[in-house]
C-alpha cells in the first residue's frame, strides 16, 4: 500500500539506490554531489510507482535512466526515502 493515492498522468516514480552514509557531517551540496556521482553508476533502477497515464511500464520493473534525466529528476521524500520523479519518456531501457 502506497502512502498516496494516486501518481497523476505520465510520471514514474524510481527507487534510489542506497548511498553509503558518511561517518563525516556532509552538507546538504556536498551530499548532492555525492548522488550526481553516483548516478553515473546506475544502470538499473526499479520502479516504486507508475502514473495513472503510463501504458508501457509497471510498478517493479527494472529499467535503465540515462544519467542527464537522472540529474535533472525531482527529488521526492517518501516514509523516510528519497525518491526521483521522472517522466515516462526518461526510461531508455527495460530489463
Amino acid at each position: 500500500m502506497r502512502p498516496f493515492s494516486k501518481l497523476k498522468g505520465r510520471r514514474i516514480l524510481v527507487e534510489v539506490p542506497e548511498l553509503k552514509k558518511s561517518a563525516l557531517q556532509l552538507t546538504e551540496k556536498d551530499e548532492e554531489a555525492i548522488m550526481a556521482d553516483a548516478m553515473k553508476l546506475w544502470s538499473k533502477l526499479t520502479l516504486y510507482a507508475v502514473g495513472d497515464k503510463v501504458e508501457d511500464l509497471n510498478e517493479g520493473d527494472v529499467v535503465y535512466i540515462t544519467t542527464e534525466a537522472l540529474q535533472r529528476a525531482e527529488k521526492v521524500e517518501i516514509e523516510g526515502s528519497i525518491k526521483l520523479m521522472l517522466s515516462e519518456g526518461d526510461v531508455a531501457l527495460v530489463w
